[in-house]
């Protein structure tokens, strides 16, 4: 794949998402990276090892 629609496959996207309010203020005093655990989860339930993409 070239380089450049490598770049461009990889660029962010927002999402809006919906979640409990006491999950919420739980991650949030615990300081959990939304976006990392999304990602992780996503990753894992495709089967998506790291460097795969």
């Amino acid at each position: 794949m070239p380089l450049v629609r490598c770049k461009m496959d990889n660029k962010a996207v927002k999402k809006t998402l919906t979640l409990p309010k006491w999950l919420n203020d739980l991650a949030e005093k615990k300081k959990i990276n939304f976006s990392r655990v999304l990602q992780q989860a996503l990753k894992e339930q495709l089967g998506i090892k790291e460097r795969e993409i």
